[in-house]
């Protein structure tokens, strides 16, 4: 078994583990501070936009929103919703709190989801991205 596997298996061990000892338990994909300002839990996520009606958008799940905003409420770490989105090839980012407040429909079937309108977000079109953030984002 290789390190990545057996990291991999330690991992769900331990959230087993602390979900047993009764831990609310989520995963965010990456935690940052910018040059002295305040930290950022970011959740990320790569997909195609939502198309309309009603408009055109971005999204996640639910329960991982309000799993999210409860971490941000108790802990004053800022929840962010990063995109990458596959069509246009830019990013979109925005905090939760500020997404809640703005334009959104819920989706229903099999994987629901709540979407922003994708003029609630900043966009970052890139000028240039380095070769090795190319092949991983095609």
């Amino acid at each position: 078994m290789s390190v990545t596997e057996e990291g991999r298996k330690g991992e769900v061990a331990a959230r087993l583990f602390l979900k047993s000892l009764g831990y609310q338990i989520f995963q965010g994909d990456w935690i940052g501070k910018s040059n002295g300002g305040e930290w950022h839990l970011f959740e990320v996520k790569r997909q195609e936009p939502f198309v309309p009606p009603p408009f055109y958008g971005h999204g996640l799940p639910l329960w991982q929103i309000k799993a999210r905003l409860n971490f941000q409420r108790e802990t004053g770490v800022i929840a962010v919703l990063l995109i990458w989105d596959t069509c246009e090839s830019c990013w979109y980012h925005q905090r939760l709190d500020t997404l809640e407040i703005g334009e959104y429909i819920d989706t229903n079937g099999q994987n629901p989801r709540r979407v922003y309108n994708v003029n609630s977000f900043e966009k970052h079109n890139p000028v240039q991205l380095s070769l090795p953030l190319q092949q991983v984002l095609k």
